[in-house]
């Protein structure tokens, strides 16, 4: 702002007053300060000949008693007497002289105290003589009593030289003030008139600056106005036009000029026009800095075109006037793609509604975000009794209960597949595959699982269909089995001679009568076989045996077949006896199977090889021949059912096509493996491998689990010196221990023996250890054994199994701490149910 002359000449005169009694008053404190020093300079000096006067007069005293004590006569002890009392009354004067300062406080007590000693030791003197005066006046608390004194009375004297400097400083600083004041007074005024007309130059200058952030301020707000998106028109209370920008004018197609000052209701439609005066009316009403957003309502362009807008309503105070703002935003687009999305949705829906399958998507808490019509009909809900309710809700306590577990494997991250039953509310059993896909999120939630999509195929009638394959299967190639074995039967006898030596013709004939014969029951097996593996009806006799006997005995049943083919089959023995836990017949079909393979398929005059080695403890039987190798297109499904190279093989070589997908079952079924290499035009490598079996302590007969000495724990571990070592422990800590090395091991041992625990490790060869666990937990048997898994993912597999209710008694990791095992041992056998201490 801009201050008149005469306000500026009253600020300066009454700076100046005001200067003048500041001088006054500093002048009087200065020569009230000077006094005051005077004073102190004069006390201090009081203080100091007090201090004399009380050391003068306690030297007296000592002198006085120390002749007392020498000659014991009684005018020095009057003299010393006189000398006493003077030193406390100088004392007195002292202490109320300084105003009983701390210093004066403690000579006098320390001063008193050696007084006291003074007493004791006269009164020694002229008791017990000199020598126990001497001692008292030797005595280390007199000395330190005099040293103390003396430490005092330097200090107090320190003291009041220091303060008498300071006051004398003070002074001669005071005075120096006194002239600086004088001076700086007359500086003052002086300065005054200087300050005026300073201060009226900076309010012009501030002024100026001031108007020109004003105009800036108004420019830019301008510019953001006239560069935003959407639509802003400003209106009075009473409704009129004052200002829109250019989006405002482009939005409804005016000019500047023809909306100023217009009713803002020139901008909608004209039977909206009533309702929209009433409303704009009520803003008045509203309290300051109000906020009405996302109004959707239809604008009127100049060309009387009808649009959809949203608006948001708001006030400014401009110069103390309040406008009502509009800001717009055509929402035509947005309505548009809107519309096209429920579209979308519409059709998305319609699709899924057509499949007939079970489609949805769950989210993280279990709760269904979206579902096809097959699932309202198979559960028989209406929509709204399925959308946003959890699985529980919407399955039931029952049916949720057994898949509980595959839920939580989908959230933890984990695809799901498993088949269940479904009873629709007709009564009617209908069987599905499930599968759970897992969701991850974006953004924030990027590697997050959100939920989980679920699709459920209805395999019902496939079911059925397939039960009536096998059925239809196994019936015909049982009824086949009868007149060939008549068959076969017959032509052998007739192929021996019995109804007489054959023409040359005649027996040709009956070759070939008897090879497809062959052929016919070969393929009938296989099927039969192929259809046991699949219905899981195929029985296994496993026992633990040397594996070179075997491959002896698979060579020796083929020679005559190689032989026909002009090859020669080579065993290639290993170093040591190999055993291994197999069902012997099966592995003797798996071995023929291979070496029938190898032998067609190898050139004339060469040799099969069969290799038997040991690598970190499996059995590895490798087949070899000197074919053409199998072709790529070929090798993916070499180990399906009915799968040959190509059309010619069949007819060439012969064969079914199932020898390989039956030997892979067998092998798997075995707890092995089996796989192959290949090269075109050197030769092909069969290969299937086996755990090496390793003796496990010996089993006794089934007994009460408490009527032995020690308890019994099976340890199912993959690695045979892990194994030993956790048996070590165990043995240490009071336990007798079983080893089972596979999963099918430990069901065997569980089959056989009654144990107290068992650790599980959850990375077995061939099935997962969780897996195992499962399938106890179903075995009423089995159902309550107490389970530690010991792995060196243990963390990861808690978290995987989540859950589910697989009755763990312990989460241990590995490597192994002895006495955690044990404890966590103690503890589950000790929590199972029924159990007595061991």
């Amino acid at each position: 702002m801009k201050l008149a002359s005469r306000a500026t000449i009253n600020v300066a005169l009454a700076t100046g007053m005001i200067l003048i009694i500041l001088s006054i008053a500093a002048s009087y404190l200065t020569i009230n300060a000077l006094i005051s020093g005077t004073q102190s300079e004069t006390r201090a000096r009081e203080t100091m000949l007090l201090l004399e006067q009380v050391v003068s007069e306690f030297k007296t005293a000592e002198s006085s008693h120390r002749r007392h004590l020498l000659t014991n006569a009684d005018q020095d002890l009057a003299a010393y007497r006189q000398s006493l009392v003077l030193s406390r009354q100088a004392l007195e004067r002292g202490r109320t002289a300084s105003g009983a300062s701390p210093d004066w406080r403690a000579l006098e007590e320390v001063m008193t105290r050696r007084f006291e000693l003074m007493e004791l030791a006269t009164a020694a003197r002229q008791q017990q003589g000199q020598e126990a005066a001497a001692a008292i006046v030797g005595s280390r608390p007199n000395r330190q009593l005099h040293d103390e004194v003396d430490a005092l009375v330097n200090g107090i004297k320190l003291a009041e030289s220091q303060a008498l400097e300071r006051s004398k400083e003070e002074t001669r600083q005071t005075a120096q003030t006194v002239k600086q004041l004088i001076l700086l007074g007359g500086l003052l005024c002086l300065s005054v008139f200087g300050w005026a007309i300073q201060m009226i130059s900076k309010t012009q200058e501030k002024r100026r600056r001031i108007e020109a952030r004003l105009s800036d301020s108004e420019a830019m707000s301008r510019a953001v106005t006239e560069s935003m998106a959407e639509g802003l028109v400003t209106a009075t209370q009473e409704g009129r036009i004052v200002n829109a920008n250019s989006a405002a004018r482009h939005l409804f197609g005016y000019r500047l000029e023809d909306l100023v000052d217009q009713d803002v209701a020139m901008l909608l439609p004209t039977r909206y026009r009533m309702g929209f005066a009433a409303f704009f009316s009520s803003l008045g009403n509203r309290h300051r800095g109000f906020r009405e957003w996302d109004v959707k309502v239809l604008g009127l362009r100049h060309d009387g075109v009808e649009f959809p807008v949203n608006v948001s309503f708001g006030d400014v105070n401009v110069s103390g006037r309040r406008l009502f703002t509009a800001i717009i935003h055509d929402i035509t687009e947005s309505n548009r793609i809107s519309e096209a999305l429920r579209d979308s949705e519409a059709q998305l829906r319609e699709l899924t509604d057509a499949v007939p399958a079970l489609i949805a998507y769950v989210d993280r808490e279990e709760r269904f975000q979206f579902h096809n019509r097959a699932y309202e009909e198979v559960f028989g809900l209406q929509r709204e009794q399925i959308q946003n309710r959890t699985m529980l809700e919407v399955l039931g306590p029952q049916l949720y209960g057994r898949v509980k577990g595959y839920v939580q494997e989908a959230l933890a991250g984990y695809s799901v597949r498993y088949e269940r039953e479904h009873v629709t509310p007709g009564g009617e059993r209908r069987e599905y595959v499930m599968n759970y896909f897992p969701r991850y999120g974006e953004g924030d939630e990027q590697g997050t699982i959100i939920g989980f999509s679920s699709l459920g195929n209805d395999v019902t009638e496939l079911k059925r269909i397939d039960r009536m394959k096998t059925e239809f299967v196994s019936t015909v190639s049982h009824e086949l089995r009868t007149p060939l074995t008549s068959i076969r039967g017959s032509l052998g006898l007739v192929w021996g001679g019995v109804t007489g030596e054959l023409p040359a013709q005649a027996r040709n004939l009956v070759g070939i009568a008897k090879n497809n014969c062959e052929r016919l029951i070969r393929l009938i097996n296989d099927i039969l076989d192929s259809e046991k593996i699949e219905s899981g009806n195929m029985r296994f006799e496993l026992q633990a045996m040397e594996l070179e006997p075997l491959l002896e005995q698979s060579i020796a049943d083929n020679e005559g077949f190689a032989e026909q083919h002009g090859v020669k089959l080579v065993l290639h023995k290993a170093k040591a006896p190999v055993r291994v836990c197999v069902d012997s017949d099966r592995l003797i079909q798996v071995v023929t199977n291979l070496l029938s393979n190898a032998i067609k398929f190898s050139l004339p005059g060469t040799a099969v090889q069969v290799a038997l080695n040991v690598h970190a403890g499996r059995a590895r039987v490798e087949i070899s021949d000197k074919g053409p190798g199998i072709p790529d297109e070929f090798r993916e499904r070499i180990f399906q059912k009915f799968s040959q190279a190509d059309s010619s093989d069949t007819r060439q070589k012969g064969g079914t096509g199932l020898g390989l997908s039956i030997s892979k079952a067998i092998v798997e079924r075995m707890d092995g493996s089996i796989g192959f290499t290949t090269e075109d035009q050197v030769g092909t490598t069969f290969f299937f491998e086996f755990p090496v079996w390793r003796e496990a302590p010996p089993v006794t007969a089934p007994m009460g689990l408490y009527e032995i000495a020690r308890p019994r724990v099976l340890v199912c571990e993959d690695d045979p010196d892990v194994a030993k070592l956790i048996g070590m422990m165990l043995d240490k800590g009071g336990y007798d221990a079983d080893m089972a090395h596979t999963a099918e091991q430990a069901r065997d041992y569980l089959k056989m023996e009654s144990y107290a625990a068992m650790t599980v490790d959850i990375k077995l060869p061939y099935e997962n250890g969780l897996s195992l666990i499962r399938g106890m937990r179903a075995n009423k048997r089995t159902a309550r054994l107490p389970v530690l898994v010991l792995s060196v993912t243990a963390a990861e597999a808690r978290q995987h199994a989540g859950n589910q209710a697989l009755g763990i008694s312990g989460w241990l990791d590995k490597p192994l701490d002895e006495q955690r095992l044990l404890d966590s041992l103690r503890r589950a056998i000790k929590a199972r149910p029924g159990a007595r201490p061991a």
